[in-house]
């Protein structure tokens, strides 16, 4: 999926006693999330909030399972990390103990490890209490070097109870409020992201039980004409095994509004690879192609031309494809 464009932010757990402290997962672990519409995560207080997404539509399912991060293929390149973390196409890495920081993962072909982690919160974390960080990393791709730098600010703000989609309710809940910001320089330029992310965590779960999440990118091209691109969305989780589930089949990118009438925005859990996205009519004709550039996470099509119907969407990454419905 989308990779969730920053991974170190969805990971925030929390002990019974109001703070932060390391997460219960498990090696074997999976869970399922879905994605939606953005919904604004508001508070009237620090403590006592009542927040209902009861009425959010899902429209993408993502799966991630947990594995034992020594005993993976790529363990030694993190050696300091605890878990993998696998969507079915990538995977990034972890760790757990007095900090829950961020190791680097894979993108594509590329393994990029961060030399100076990324720790998103010191343990234990309470209400009222900010944290931040610095990170780092260099890595290539193509032959051309990339190097990373960026930072992070985390604040736990209100705690209450939650519903999810589905109706399912949730107590001792907290809200997070973190904000990630991160720099990506080569000879040819610079691609800045800055994302916002609003979680919701819960002690039973070492992870966001829902975030609100808004992206923004800044690519700045050597010689050429800067250009911006943002977008929001909402995720939550769906499900969660205590055992090894088989969830590589979910799809590991998405698109919505589905159906569309003018526009669609296409949406993948890692953007630094270029990857084509075509629709492709029932009668097997390809009737439009768009392509992902180098470090694009989101990419938005013009759909008003097509004639309504539905068209198979597939991706040059992946084998995986996706119905969807034009209706003008």
């Amino acid at each position: 999926m989308f990779r969730h464009v920053a991974p170190i932010l969805l990971f925030l757990p929390l002990a019974l006693s109001a703070q932060l402290m390391s997460p219960p997962i498990e090696a074997g672990e999976s869970t399922i999330r879905m994605l939606g519409a953005y919904a604004v995560i508001e508070d009237t207080g620090t403590s006592n909030q009542n927040w209902d997404f009861s009425a959010l539509v899902p429209e993408q399912s993502l799966g991630l399972s947990f594995g034992d991060a020594p005993s993976s293929s790529l363990g030694k390149s993190f050696p300091n990390a605890t878990f993998v973390v696998d969507d079915g196409e990538e995977q990034t890495f972890y760790s757990f103990d007095e900090n829950a920081t961020y190791h680097g993962g894979t993108d594509g072909t590329l393994v990029v490890v961060y030399s100076d982690p990324a720790i998103a919160l010191p343990y234990p974390f309470a209400i009222g209490e900010t944290w931040e960080d610095t990170y780092a990393a260099e890595y290539g791709a193509a032959g051309i070097m990339i190097y990373r730098t960026g930072s992070i600010a985390t604040e736990c703000l209100s705690s209450g109870s939650l519903t999810l989609p589905g109706g399912e309710v949730y107590e001792d809940v907290y809200h997070i409020h973190s904000t990630e910001v991160f720099l990506d320089s080569t000879f040819a330029g610079t691609l800045e992201f800055t994302i916002e992310l609003d979680g919701l965590v819960s002690s039973d779960y070492g992870f966001a039980l829902m975030g609100a999440v808004q992206v923004s990118t800044y690519d700045v091209p050597v010689g050429g004409t800067p250009v911006s691109n943002s977008y929001d969305y909402s995720i939550w989780m769906d499900s969660y095994v205590l055992g090894i589930e088989d969830i590589t089949s979910l799809p590991t990118w998405g698109m919505m509004p589905n159906p569309a009438s003018d526009a669609v925005t296409f949406f993948r859990s890692t953007g630094m690879a270029s990857e084509t996205i075509e629709l492709v009519s029932m009668d097997g004709k390809v009737v439009m192609q768009s392509q992902f550039t180098f470090g694009q996470s989101s990419l938005n099509v013009d759909v008003s031309g097509l004639a309504e119907g539905v068209y198979l969407v597939r991706s040059s990454r992946t084998d995986q494809s996706q119905r969807l419905v034009i209706a003008h």
